[in-house]
């Protein structure tokens, strides 16, 4: 006579897990494992505007990425003149309210691209506007 148990059980939380199989009849044993990675999904948010006041709440533009293998952010002035460009492979990107030569930009509405891919091969293909207060 043999019988079956069925188990199910979902990860909630990021990480490695094993899972093992043990199977037996009469005198005769196996055991069989797996590992299983959960990955955090990818994300991306991004703010729209931020103040460059020194005073320690929206200082720097800063996007909120989770689990992204790819970002690359272009910022536009409104000429559509590109004055900031930043691609990574692993991290995240901000902005100084500077342009490509360092000085600083003045306070106004600025346009963005930002494309990215998640781990997860979510693609990300964001375009906005964002406000620089100084």
């Amino acid at each position: 006579m043999s019988s079956v148990q069925l188990v199910n059980t979902q990860f909630t939380q990021p990480g490695t897990y094993t899972v093992s199989l043990f199977v037996g009849k009469g005198k005769c044993l196996d055991t069989k494992k797996i590992i299983i990675t959960v990955e955090v999904p990818s994300e991306l948010s991004i703010p729209n505007v931020f103040t460059l006041n020194n005073d320690g709440v929206n200082d720097i533009f800063f996007l909120k990425t989770a689990s992204l293998n790819q970002i690359n952010a272009r910022i536009y002035d409104r000429w559509g003149h590109k004055i900031y460009e930043a691609e990574t492979d692993n991290g995240n990107i901000v902005w100084d309210g500077k342009n490509q030569q360092n000085i600083e930009v003045p306070s106004g509405t600025y346009f963005y691209i930002i494309k990215a891919v998640g781990k997860d091969g979510e693609a990300y293909n964001n375009k906005g506007n964002l406000s620089l207060f100084r």
